[in-house]
This record gives structure tokens, C-alpha cells and sequence, in this order.
């Protein structure tokens, strides 16, 4: 029995793993690492403390019977299901609490270089750090080149930029 109850929780172990990595089994997509404090963001680690905990008693130790080692499975499969669900929430509302930032008017650096016909890429300093955004503008720029957001493009995050006039270079 505790060979099986091993098994058990090295399969909710790698399935724990495969949600949080997100993997492509051939046509088989298995990317659960986003899906939200669903059943099966608790279910497997809850599985695989009840399994390792439960079957490694019953399996390397004499002196426990199998009711206390079952117990003892249960109760860790227990607390890590509920520290998994209370984890998966603290990081759902987490990302909840950040501000959006209006970016128009903001200077950039352009990083990537960018053209009518090509996306590139700017760096932005915001309130809560740098970030990167991609980029268009009706006219060349090269690396290192200042600018400024007018506008933002639709429902995508690219933004239009044209150049600093120099009075603003320096500033």
C-alpha cells in the first residue's frame, strides 16, 4: 500500500509541475499554470503531499500503522492544498492592485530601431520603474534615439512616437 500511495503523490508532484511550467505533450496541451485557483491548483499539491508523506511513512518506517500514516497524509495533503489556494490568491490580487499607467506624452528611449514598416522597441520610465513598449513611428529612428508617445494604437499595446523637439533633449 505504501508503494502505491508513493506513486500517487509523485504523479500529483509532476502534475503539479507540468501546470506550472505549462507543457506540449505532442497535440495534448497541458498549460494549467494560468487557469486561476481552480480545483486543480489545489488538487495536486493537496495529492502530492497526502501521497509522499502518506506512502513514505507506510514505506520507510516500522513502527507507524497504517492509520496514523494515512492521517498524517491526509492532514499535509490538507495544508498544502490550502497554502496552494491561498498562494494562487495572494498572486491573483496582487496583480490586481497595479496601477495602469497612462503612457502618452512620456519620453522613450528607443532600444530597437524602428521604421513605418517595422515594430521596434522603447524604453519608458513610469512611476512604478522602466518598462519596455513596442514601438511605431512614421519616420526611421535609430538606437538611443529620444522620443515621445502621442498616441497608443487601438487595442494593442504599441504605441506611436515621434522625435523630441532639442529643447527637450536635455530635460
Amino acid at each position: 500500500m505504501g508503494v502505491v500511495l508513493l506513486i500517487i503523490g509523485l504523479v500529483g508532484l509532476v502534475l503539479t509541475v507540468a501546470s506550472l511550467i505549462g507543457l506540449d505533450f505532442g497535440g495534448l496541451d497541458l498549460d494549467l499554470g494560468d487557469s486561476g485557483a481552480g480545483l486543480l491548483s489545489a488538487l495536486m499539491p493537496g495529492l502530492t503531499g497526502f501521497g509522499l508523506i502518506g506512502g513514505g511513512l507506510l514505506t520507510f518506517t516500522d513502527d507507524v500503522s497504517t492509520g496514523v500514516a494515512l492521517l498524517a497524509g491526509v492532514v499535509t495533503g490538507l495544508v498544502m492544498a490550502g497554502t496552494a489556494l491561498l498562494l494562487v490568491r495572494w498572486l491573483w490580487r496582487s496583480g490586481e492592485e497595479l496601477p495602469d499607467v497612462d503612457l502618452v506624452g512620456l519620453p522613450v528611449r528607443v532600444v530597437e530601431p524602428v521604421s513605418p514598416q517595422r515594430l521596434g522597441t522603447g524604453e519608458v520610465s513610469t512611476p512604478l520603474g522602466s518598462r519596455q513598449v513596442t514601438i511605431t513611428a512614421e519616420s526611421e529612428l535609430p538606437h538611443n534615439a529620444q522620443v515621445r508617445i502621442i498616441a497608443k494604437l487601438d487595442d494593442r499595446n504599441v504605441y506611436l512616437v515621434e522625435r523630441l523637439p532639442f529643447s527637450e533633449l536635455d530635460g
